[in-house]
């Protein structure tokens, strides 16, 4: 399924039927507004959306409807019975890459979510693939996760057996996982490791990981330069030895390289928030410069090294031909 990645991305609207979602509240937001917290954590609304939800009576906390005097303490449990509702386009234009009785190899494009989340029930990769793909998997299983707006290599099995096993090497760190990225700056030395603890934020109002060298986890990225380009920015390829969530680009952000277009860290809370609300009209990359290229693992099954490609996505590539990031505002 290939198709455009460049500007504007080829994308398909799902229609959602109402449900239910519920969230368990965390200690960060402790005292604030109901509709504040919904808005916080569920960007795809603003908080005037949330509230004419509270206004029809949609929204409970701990099982007792809310009005707009309502507020959220650590621990809450907030549901929300949502109407109808169009789901956000998703871009389908994946590749599958490789195909045996037990491994999918994918080439996802940025723009796609590769599990359900919220109203992304069935806009995402793994429901596309199991129900609406000709021939359908409705076996496969993710053995590894990209963020949406992070293209590249998506592994699947296609047996519980090797699911086992495939996650079993990525965990004991027995797969090698290659990326591009494009970086602003120059990264000195050439080539490097950046090895930094993660964890999650604390008090953050948009949830996000950083640097924590008291209870952070060990995590470890290799980098080396691929080539310096125009506008002050560096193709990168990287290898992370370790597999902390946004590892990458926490890690770039760290040592004051942050991945091009990278919102998420290179902005604040509000910032960010505003951003995503209020998207301005944008063309070029539209999301970070962050691609997976290669997987390297041994096939569970035939007991040989395998190492599956995509090459480098449309819209990084033409970025890279521009040599210079698109202003958001």
């Amino acid at each position: 399924m290939n198709g455009p990645a460049t500007g504007r991305r080829a994308l398909h609207p799902w229609s959602i039927k109402s449900m239910h979602v519920a969230s368990k509240v965390p200690a960060q937001f402790d005292g604030i507004s109901v509709t504040r917290y919904l808005a916080c954590r569920f960007t795809y609304l603003p908080e005037a959306g949330w509230r004419e939800l509270v206004s029809e009576g949609r929204i409970y906390c701990n099982g007792t409807r809310c009005d707009g005097t309502s507020t959220v303490s650590r621990g809450d449990l907030v549901g929300c019975d949502l109407p109808d509702f169009e789901a956000p386009a998703i871009n389908l234009n994946y590749t599958i890459v490789y195909k045996d009785e037990w491994l999918l190899g994918i080439d996802k494009p940025a723009g796609l979510r590769v599990h359900s989340r919220g109203k992304f029930v069935n806009a995402n990769l793994m429901y596309h693939l199991r129900h609406i793909h000709r021939p359908a998997y409705p076996e496969a299983n993710l053995v590894n996760r990209l963020d949406a707006d992070t293209s590249g290599l998506v592994l699947l099995a296609r047996d519980p057996a090797v699911l086992r096993k495939m996650m079993e090497q990525f965990a004991r760190g027995l797969v090698e996982k290659r990326y591009l990225a494009v970086v602003n700056g120059r990264p000195s030395p050439a080539a490097g490791s950046i090895e930094l603890p993660i964890g999650p934020v604390t008090g953050a109002r948009v949830p996000r990981f950083g640097i924590d060298r008291t209870t952070g986890k060990t995590s470890l990225t290799h980098y080396s330069t691929v080539r310096e380009l125009n506008g002050n920015l560096t193709l990168l390829e990287l290898r992370p030895e370790t597999g902390r969530t946004h590892q990458l680009r926490v890690h770039l952000a760290a040592i004051g390289h942050p991945i091009a277009g990278d919102a998420l860290y290179t902005m604040g809370d509000e910032e960010y928030l505003d951003w995503v609300r209020n998207p301005p009209l944008q063309t070029g990359l539209l999301r970070q410069a962050l691609h997976c290229h290669q997987l390297q693992f041994l096939h569970p099954v035939r007991q040989a090294r395998h190492i599956l490609t995509a090459p480098l996505a449309a819209d990084i590539k033409q970025f890279i031909r521009e040599g210079a990031v698109k202003d958001r505002g």
